[in-house]
């Protein structure tokens, strides 16, 4: 009805099954028929009937050259093989397909669209999340790449936008359309490129220049469960968000992570990929004022599983509850077709038993371990410290929804009509601000002539109460949360020495609470807001620090100035110069850290204290 905003606008309409490969092919527009009969169950109306984008959109990110060889291909599909597209490929061509590829590049670009115009917060499009597409080849089933063009199109508005891709595959081509790119942080997790296509996606595919630390990536070893899989998520989602500051989010939600996918080795459930979606949602309103697209992606159990992700997908956006049971005319108008294809019986339940029902041996145990060690190391090299430290230490929390690292059980309800209303999103219990639009209400440096600020030695939490503290000193993006994480720091031993400017703090340096065990502390931050870099004043922050045990310090690419990050090199240099000024040896990280960040250094300050008699 016109006037009422869909709590999640539905990208779907007449052409959305025109990206056809042919019979046969992994990818197929089958999977749109039980896939929006189901969405339409939980309350899902189409409100968006994708049109092909238009050329100039296109090449945005994809060559001219490119664009004409598809345009060839699909005027003449038996046409010599071209970038990417022949027959026997994975990309075969297709009468019709340029105009295909479009209006799944125009679907994405239109609904980011709607959401940059305020129309919707969320949107949905479940034929979009061609990841593989590159500049100037097809690739991976993918003719255009629709989640990079919505990014681009964000881009064009000066917006920073956060892609986090779920899908078991590497989001490569949207990874290297953005590679260079601050303004854009890419997240893949997925199954290692050792053991499946496209084989790229290390953990050392960081971004390039300025952007290194903006492509971050999850490999997990083939055999990786829901459980690995959810709490490397929730371990590093929300702390990349809160560190990025995001205007808007991007997502794809391929569902063949599934462990009934045929084309992957994952283990993942339906029910980790709803709460994966969730944590999604969650991120977005935290950070980016609820805007977020979604997309779909890969998937190749059609009739057992991608329906259900779908549908998951949209109960998250839309705030609210799982079904207790996938309806049984659902079941009965598609259990023929899906025994067909070998794909029955079709579920009865949206979520999947735990586990997906295997059990937990030693092997797969063995396989969750990997995959928490490698996402344990990831979020080392590319989460600043002071954030892993206040998450670990419980001075903020990075997210509210489940803390615990398995999947939880969702409620459970009666099916909703479309008429249903939505339920509120759940308010935050965290005392911490989480949430952007802090940072429009926190005082700047003032404008005008610059004097010393006064440096404050030992910080305690009264005075640092009564202080502000400037954007972009330290992470997260948002420095209401940085003060909260601060003040809780402070609260709990930290050592916090401040430069201040009039109410405002313009710098700070930050040691943790000396570890009793060993009796080191840790060098958490160093942060001068920009008005103030190159005189000095970091320096004097350092010196300012009052004598102590012995403090270790790790830099990784993660500490720097997301807003105007400068190139790696040039980030490891400084800090050299820095911490080498304050009397810290200096020494390349571990060979681990290395293998992520090869500019990495560890430094150690021996005690200035005097032995005791």
């Amino acid at each position: 009805m016109a006037g009422i905003v869909p709590p999640m606008l539905l990208v779907f309409g007449p052409r959305s099954t025109d990206y056809d490969f042919g019979p046969g092919h992994p990818l197929t527009p089958r999977r749109f028929g039980p896939g929006i009969h189901l969405l339409r169950a939980v309350g899902a109306v189409p409100g968006l009937a994708p049109e092909p984008a238009l050329d100039d959109e296109l090449r945005w990110l994809h060559t001219r050259p490119y664009v004409e060889a598809v345009k060839r291909l699909s005027s003449d599909p038996g046409g010599p093989a071209d970038a990417g597209i022949g027959e026997g490929g994975d990309d075969p061509p297709f009468a019709g397909m340029h105009e295909a590829g479009a209006m799944v590049a125009g679907g994405s670009i239109r609904a980011i669209e709607a959401i940059l115009r305020g129309d919707v917060e969320h949107a949905l499009h479940p034929g979009g999340g061609l990841h593989h597409a590159m500049a100037g080849r097809a690739s991976g089933f993918c003719i255009y790449n629709d989640p990079a063009l919505a990014i681009a199109r964000a881009r064009r508005e000066g917006l920073r936008v956060m892609y986090i891709d779920l899908d078991v595959h590497h989001g490569d081509g949207v990874q290297a359309l953005h590679w260079d790119d601050p303004g854009v942080l890419t997240f893949s997790i997925h199954e290692s490129g050792r053991t499946l296509f496209p084989g790229t996606g290390g953990a050392s595919e960081v971004g390039e220049g300025r952007a290194a630390g903006t492509s971050i990536n999850v490999p997990l070893p083939a055999g990786t469960g829901e459980g690995a899989w959810l709490a490397a998520l929730r371990l590093i989602l929300p702390e990349l968000a809160a560190t990025f500051g995001p205007d808007i989010i991007v997502s794809q939600h391929g569902a063949d992570s599934h462990t009934w996918d045929p084309l992957a080795h994952l283990e993942v459930t339906t029910t980790a990929m709803g709460e994966a979606a969730r944590l999604v949602d969650e991120l977005a309103h935290r950070h980016a004022r609820g805007r977020w697209l979604a997309t779909g992606g890969g998937g190749y159990d059609v009739y057992r599983v991608v329906p259900r992700t779908w549908a998951l997908t949209w109960l998250a956006g839309a705030h609210r509850e799982v079904p207790t049971a996938t309806p049984i005319e659902w079941r009965e108008r598609w259990s023929a077709e899906a025994a067909r294809y070998g794909q029955a019986p079709l579920p009865v339940q949206f979520t999947d038993a735990p586990n997906a029902g295997r059990p937990m041996d030693s092997a797969a145990q063995a396989v969750e371990r990997r995959a928490l060690s490698v996402a344990a190391l990831v979020r080392r090299v590319v989460v600043p410290r002071l954030v892993r430290e206040a998450t670990d230490r419980g001075w903020w929390p990075a997210s509210t929804l489940h803390p615990a690292s398995g999947p939880a059980a969702p409620p459970t309800v009666a099916l909703p009509t479309a008429a249903s209303p939505a339920p509120a999103p759940a308010a935050p219990t965290a005392a911490v601000p989480t949430a952007a639009p802090h940072i429009a209400a926190v005082p700047a440096v003032p404008p005008g002539p610059r004097t010393d600020p006064i440096i404050l030695v030992s910080v305690d939490a009264a005075t640092w109460s009564r202080l502000s503290l400037a954007p972009r000193v330290v992470a997260p993006a948002d420095p209401a949360v940085g003060h909260a994480i601060l003040l809780a720091a402070i609260r709990d031993g930290a050592t916090v020495v401040a430069a201040v400017e009039g109410a405002t703090i313009v710098g700070v340096v930050v040691v943790g609470p000396v570890d009793e065990l060993v009796g080191v502390a840790t060098l958490l931050a160093v942060g001068v807001v920009p008005e103030f870099r190159r005189r000095g004043l970091a320096t004097r922050l350092l010196a300012a620090l009052p004598e102590g045990g012995e403090r270790h310090a790790e830099v990784t690419l993660a500490e720097r100035d997301v807003m105007e990050p400068m190139d790696r090199r040039s980030r490891a240099l400084i800090a050299n110069r820095l911490l080498a000024g304050a009397g810290y040896e200096i020494e390349p990280a571990g060979a681990s850290v290395r293998t992520i960040d090869p500019s990495a250094l560890r430094a150690v300050r021996a005690s200035d204290r005097a032995p005791s008699s």
